[in-house]
Parts: structure tokens; C-alpha cells; sequence
């Protein structure tokens, strides 16, 4: 990784570690494509991001089943609530716990969400990793979820997340410099 690679590497070095970086990108990741890429609405066992078209903030979720019927489903809670009207009907409506923030979103702040956009942001094939891979995106996002997803990360992690890839370089850097007492 740019940036973290090598503040690591340096931080190891003066403990007389030696790391060995590859370079991410090679001449055969780049030419060798055996198989048909997948589109993200097919893929399943991913954590996606949902955006808004009325604000920046996205909805974060996880699913075992592929990306399209998850959207599917979310876009039909949706719609099954916009035909309200009358400002009782949506009221009440208002007042339901709906079963994702998405239906929140567009019953009580009258947003439209960008189905369209929708995107697979990570991948994982185990279920548990797939929920913490979950809580670190909405951690690390601006997001409309209701909650910090299934798994509750610890409070240590949330200065790291929080921060810009300068402010985090900056931070590896005088990690780097804070010699430990032998």
C-alpha cells in the first residue's frame, strides 16, 4: 500500500527487521484475464454502499446473496412507501420502524436514492469477516445506516478510521520516530 508500506518498513528497520514490498500491480495481473469479469450486481458475498442523490451520504450493508437481489429488495420496500400521500398517511408512516435506513431516508427526509450506483466496496466469503469487514465501512463513511452494523468494532480503531490518508501518514511517521525503552 503507498504511503503505509513503507512507514512500516522503516518502523520495522530500526528494529533490525527486514521487509521484502512487492509491487501490487504486475505485468500479469495487468495482461493474464482467464475469466469473464462478474458484474457487481451478480457478485455475491459482498459489503456494498447505496449513495443518495440528495446528499453525500451512502447506506452501508452486507449480504451472502448477490448484490442485485439485495438492491432489489431494498428498492421494493422503498417504493412500497412512496405512494403516500396525505400528510397523516406519511406521519404514520414516519412513525413505523422501517426495516432499513434506506426506507428511513426517503419516508422521512423525502430523499431519492441513486439505484444505479450502487457498488460492491469489499468482498469476503466468510460471514463473520464480512461483518466486520461491514461495521469498518460504516465506520470509515458518511452513512445513513441506523446503526454500526452487526459487529460492534472497539473504540481503539476509531481514531485510525477517522482520519485522512495525510493525517495517517503523518501519524505512521512519528509512530516511526518513538524509539520503545529496551
Amino acid at each position: 500500500m503507498k504511503g503505509l508500506s513503507e512507514a512500516f518498513s522503516r518502523i520495522l528497520k530500526t528494529y533490525r527487521i527486514f521487509t521484502a514490498v512487492r509491487p501490487h500491480t504486475t505485468l500479469r495481473n495487468v495482461l493474464v484475464h482467464p475469466k469473464d469479469r462478474i458484474s457487481d450486481e451478480e457478485k455475491p458475498e459482498v459489503v456494498y454502499k447505496i449513495p443518495c442523490k440528495n446528499c453525500e451520504q451512502v447506506y452501508v450493508g452486507e449480504t451472502g446473496r448477490p448484490l442485485g437481489a439485495k438492491v432489489k429488495e431494498h428498492r421494493k420496500e422503498v417504493d412500497s412507501i412512496t405512494g403516500i400521500f396525505t400528510r397523516a398517511e406519511k406521519t404514520r408512516a414516519a412513525s413505523i420502524c422501517n426495516k432499513s435506513a434506506i426506507t428511513d431516508r426517503v419516508c422521512n427526509e423525502n430523499h431519492v436514492i441513486d439505484w444505479e450506483n450502487a457498488k460492491v466496496v469489499d468482498r469476503e466469503s466468510d460471514k463473520a469477516g464480512r461483518l466486520i469487514r461491514e461495521a469498518i465501512w460504516i465506520s470509515k463513511t458518511d452513512n445513513m445506516n441506523q446503526d454500526e452494523g452487526s459487529y460492534q468494532l472497539s473504540h481503539v480503531w476509531d481514531k485510525l478510521l477517522h482520519t485522512d490518508d495525510r493525517h495517517r501518514k503523518s501519524v505512521l511517521t512519528k509512530a516511526s520516530d518513538v524509539k520503545p525503552k529496551l
